[in-house]
């Protein structure tokens, strides 16, 4: 297998822009989201794009939204898109997202064993400097057999053993929440009136807002994330969990530790707030 032009997970648009004409392996960009963002995409998308829908790729069993799918279920979907594993997958948000679920697309697919995954930092910035855009339905490549990788444990956490660390062995732990600052306090309520406002004890809050610029919505530039992830005091010592509403931003500190260098142990809580406010006894949901 040919070399991945890339040597991060997070490309520039320059560097992607650049790859796709000289790269010996397919570049394929990524448009991610939920179903409703189709219409956004064939207004303006990376020509050769594909949709991965997360409404459609994920558990539809659960009762929370964008679970993580089966092995096998990923696998179909991924050889309907027309992917293939040695392709070099590029994933981008709309330009009004900026940056939301590439991430956790992104994630997703290491974690059913593809190896070449990358985020645009980002689409925005892509149509504002001038690369190619393609208005019109995004078509799957020709179908493909997509061969089915059982993930392992080391990268996620279900809610039994982290209700466990929780009790037991916070202190051996990070527990970040990507939330807004007042769902995660407390003091804003939640739109959906079953779930609970508040955070798990001794979680950290670092919104998902804070690694993005204010205006692109770009990941911060590095030496900015490492200050943010130094300040909140994750010092790299301890594994982390990482959590937000649904499991899906919190994917977007996943990709922050591992681009600013941290290597410690890190999971994502895939029910997050959805499933914990649910199942969590009283005084595992916290108020301040």
């Amino acid at each position: 297998m040919s070399t991945d032009p890339f040597p991060s997970i997070l490309v520039s648009p320059e560097d992607f822009h650049n790859a796709r004409k000289s790269a010996t392996r397919r570049v394929i960009p990524v448009a991610a989201g939920r179903g409703t963002l189709r219409s956004s995409y064939e207004k303006q998308h990376i020509p050769g794009s594909v949709f991965f829908d997360m409404d459609v790729i994920a558990d539809n069993t659960s009762p929370y939204p964008q679970m993580l799918p089966t092995a096998s279920h990923f696998a179909h979907c991924m050889g309907e898109m027309g992917i293939q594993p040695d392709d070099i997958l590029v994933v981008y948000d709309a330009v009004e997202i900026g940056m939301y679920s590439a991430p956790r697309v992104a994630w997703a697919c290491r974690l059913f064993g593809h190896d070449s995954v990358h985020v645009l930092n980002n689409f925005r910035l892509y149509t504002e400097q001038g690369y190619p855009i393609q208005e019109g339905n995004m078509s799957p490549l020709p179908q493909t057999v997509y061969p089915v990788h059982e993930p392992g444990a080391n990268q996620v956490i279900a809610f039994e053993e982290l209700r466990d660390i929780i009790l037991h062995e916070r202190k051996n732990y990070d527990i970040i929440d990507a939330r807004i600052p007042g769902r995660f306090s407390g003091t804003q309520e939640e739109a959906d009136s079953t779930l609970r406002s508040g955070h798990m004890p001794s979680a950290i809050n670092i919104p998902l807002a804070a690694v993005l610029d204010t205006e692109s919505k770009a990941f911060l530039p590095l030496p900015e994330l490492k200050r943010l992830f130094e300040t909140a005091g994750i010092d790299g010592t301890r594994p982390v969990i990482l959590t937000c509403n649904s499991g899906v931003t919190a994917a977007a500190l996943d990709l922050s530790l591992q681009e600013t260098g941290y290597d410690m142990e890190r999971r994502v809580y895939d029910g997050s707030w959805m499933e914990w406010t649910r199942r969590a006894e009283s005084d595992l949901v916290v108020r301040d």
